[in-house]
């Protein structure tokens, strides 16, 4: 799953000067940015009821939205519908934080409106030099591809799969999306192995952490999101060895 941001803001000024400085930056240049027109705003709300949002998502909303849902409604919905992504606060009002501590909502970082340079280096730093980011402790997985970065979270990850008949396009299915990444599958098996998936197929990286049944008598892998893998029946007796290895080992948590 790749690493969205959001941005809730009502003033289409703010909005632009926001971009600008997020598209100045060579690292956040490549990670998908939505900004809903203001226009849009309510319609983005109701939304949120059926949106997939990732632990690893983020959303920088703007206190005083001059709309009929404010942006401590906004958090509130964001909050409910994800107990872990990230929400970031521009306010102009420092008085708001007691508020929004008291409807539980958790913002993790604030910032002025006054200095959105100083909102998207704060988001920079989160994304690229946080401790999330260090081999062996991560939340999140870099991974450079061509001209893009993608950021990762390898827990929303079922399996990496290699096309057939190309050296270096991966293909990733996640519990909601699935993507294309240009690289190796040996040197993407070595990434994801700190995240005990089971790399003993040639073609496939598979996490069995998201595994919800084995058939063993169809020689089908149902993951939790019902997505399905057809394995032969000697790699489905290697992944389900492995998985037993990491019960025992205390790994594997369903």
């Amino acid at each position: 799953m790749c690493v969205k941001v959001y941005y809730i803001e009502d003033n289409v000024f703010h909005q632009e000067e926001f971009r600008k400085q997020y598209n100045r930056s060579a690292n956040l240049a490549a990670i998908s940015l939505t900004i809903p027109l203001p226009s849009q705003l309510e319609k983005f709300y109701a939304d949120l009821d059926f949106m997939p949002i990732q632990d690893s998502d983020i959303f920088i909303v703007d206190i005083e939205l001059n709309r009929f849902h404010s942006g401590i409604d906004f958090s509130k919905k964001i909050r409910q519908r994800n107990h872990s992504c990230y929400i970031l606060f521009l306010t102009n009002d420092t008085t708001k934080g007691m508020e929004i501590i008291n409807q539980n909502i958790r913002a993790d970082k604030y910032y002025s409106k006054k200095d959105i340079m100083e909102a998207v280096n704060g988001l920079e730093e989160l994304l690229f030099n946080h401790s999330n980011l260090q081999q062996g402790q991560s939340k999140l997985i870099k991974i450079e591809s061509l001209s893009k970065i993608y950021l990762i979270d390898p827990k929303e990850v079922n399996y990496l799969s290699k096309i057939t008949g190309s050296r270096s396009t991966i293909e990733f299915f996640c519990q909601t999306e699935f993507f294309l990444i240009h690289g190796k599958i040996e040197e993407l098996k070595q990434t994801f192995q700190n995240f005990h998936f089971f790399n003993d197929l040639k073609s496939y990286s598979i996490n069995p952490a998201n595994i919800k049944l084995v058939d063993k008598k169809n020689n089908e892998i149902v993951f939790k999101n019902d997505d399905t893998l057809i394995l032969s029946r000697r790699s489905i007796k290697k992944l389900v060895d492995f998985m037993e290895h990491l019960k025992n080992e205390n790994h594997l948590v369903h």
